[in-house]
């Protein structure tokens, strides 16, 4: 699906245009961002009761078959709890934290194992959908050469209407549309709790995300 836009203007001996595409494609990648968080009197037994539930997690997607590859974590720690009672700041125990980030290319076997997991152990967990380091490369292609094009024909059309005969290429310039970002990501955030009281309709299909390009081209007027 492609849409496009231009802004065209004359100046002086030259024909000045802006050409723009919209590329729009689904992701071909799912991400599950899965945030560990442990509360314990103890700092052992915090770290203890992380560690614990880490590796309960990673073993069990693991034996569903999903790859140790796919599974990473970040943001490891653990720090003093406090809480504010009558105005005053009072360590309660301690507080454990881990990201798990498991990704993987989107199919309705992967979404199941990683669901079933999270469902077993009673985890909490975000989804994303976003486009492979491939899939960006070639959406990308297609928009300048897409936004080119728009630029030639509307460049055509100013140089017809004009009655002037339309020359060389004096100058090109590629860049972003500036009033409009690039959504190579679409996330959607969901939680266990949420699912299950059924406050929020679990869909977990990609969403179609866009990719938008512009181009400046400068016409000699022959």
């Amino acid at each position: 699906m492609i849409g496009v836009n231009a802004f065209a203007q004359i100046n002086q001996s030259t024909i000045e245009v802006v050409g723009m595409a919209t590329v729009k494609a689904v992701p071909e990648e799912i991400i599950f961002r899965i945030p560990l968080k442990i509360i314990d009197p103890s700092y052992l037994g915090c770290s203890n009761e992380m560690s614990r539930t880490l590796e309960d997690l990673q073993k069990d997607l693991t034996k569903k078959g999903v790859s140790e590859e796919t599974i990473r974590t970040s943001n490891y720690s653990i720090s003093e709890n406090m809480v504010y009672e009558e105005g005053k700041r009072i360590q309660r125990g301690y507080k454990g934290s881990v990201n798990v980030m498991v990704s993987a290319d989107y199919s309705p076997e992967f979404i199941q194992k990683v669901l079933e997991s999270v469902s077993n152990l009673k985890l909490n967990y975000s989804i994303n959908f976003s486009m492979s380091e491939e899939q960006k490369e070639e959406l990308t292609k297609i928009a300048m050469v897409n936004a080119v094009e728009d630029a030639k024909q509307k460049a055509l059309i100013l140089s017809k209407a004009s009655d002037v005969p339309l020359g060389s290429i004096v100058k090109i310039s590629y860049g972003n549309d500036v009033h409009r970002p690039e959504p190579f990501m679409s996330e959607r955030v969901l939680s266990k709790s949420i699912v299950e009281s059924g406050s929020n309709e679990l869909n977990l299909s990609p969403p179609l995300t866009s990719l938008f390009k512009s181009v400046f081209i400068v016409w000699k007027i022959n």
